[in-house]
């Protein structure tokens, strides 16, 4: 069969007219970019498309419930950013309830209202795109949700020093938001691990309060921002990711300070690597 009548088939099947099936079909078939491969057979258009078809036939029927499977895995990244965009689009219009497997975490943040995260066959966490980035459960959600990953330091303790929760390492001091007191657990590790997101860093050449001596390590121009890779003065080894503006320019091993947002500070258990805060 060529395109035309793959996606058709399964209208043919609930005995359409031909002329509801020739507008059903070519109206899917424009909304998926392969309005002008109607007339080809399978072997005649290339794996990406044929995938398009495979979308063009599933969708053409409207189905109550719709299972993705990778659909734009063997789509080049242009097609997959436009196809992400035109399957959202087109679900909104018909209401179709529709379950979506994909590795890629852009394609599940971008995509849906509420994202299932599975490790190791088990269900890790379920919630909206923005809790689980903003609330991940444990370090395992924390890491593949973002891009770049978010930042881990070992080694942490929490402290309290004139009734003001802080984060102590060596000489490092990090103040907690007045909230961690009613958020965090009563008994806590001895120590933590400290998480925090490129974004909600602050890079700054002089010191300020809450702020982290470091020297730049590398920088990674982007275009509309750059990320700056530095290493922390205490250890020398741990290296954080931070976004910066585009006209930041740092020299390497400069010495620079980073100033975390308290109010996006994550706490880890090292052991179980589930959330403390």
């Amino acid at each position: 069969m060529n395109v035309f009548e793959n996606i058709a088939f399964p209208l043919r099947a609930k005995r359409l007219s031909k002329e509801e099936i020739a507008e059903k079909v070519k109206a899917v078939a424009k909304k998926l970019m392969i309005d002008q491969l109607l007339g080809r057979k399978p072997m005649q258009i290339s794996g990406g498309q044929q995938q398009r078809v495979a979308l063009a036939r599933a969708l053409v029927k409207e189905p109550a419930v719709l299972l993705f499977d990778e659909p734009l895995s063997n789509l080049d990244a242009k097609l997959r950013m436009l196809m992400r965009a035109e399957i959202k689009k087109l679900q909104s219009d018909l209401g179709i309830t529709s379950v979506y497997v994909t590795h890629d975490q852009a394609e599940a943040m971008t995509m849906a209202s509420r994202i299932a995260v599975f490790s190791m066959g088990k269900l890790v966490q379920y919630g909206t795109p923005e809790e689980i980035y903003d609330s991940p459960k444990n370090m395992f959600v924390a890491a593949f949700v973002g891009n770049p990953p978010m930042n881990f330091l070992q080694g942490f303790t929490v402290v309290s020093e004139g009734g003001q929760l802080c984060l102590r390492r060596g000489e490092m001091r990090l103040e907690l938001p007045a909230s961690a007191k009613e958020r965090l657990p009563e008994n806590l590790p001895d120590n933590v691990v400290v998480g925090v997101r490129p974004e909600d860093i602050k890079i700054e050449t002089t010191p300020v309060k809450n702020s982290i001596p470091a020297t730049v390590y590398v920088l990674e121009p982007l275009g509309r921002d750059v990320i700056v890779n530095v290493r922390l003065e205490d250890t020398g080894d741990d290296i954080v990711k931070i976004f910066a503006e585009p006209n930041t320019t740092f020299e390497p091993d400069e010495r620079v300070y980073i100033i975390p947002k308290q109010e996006k500070v994550h706490l880890f258990d090292p052991e179980t690597e589930e959330a403390l805060l």
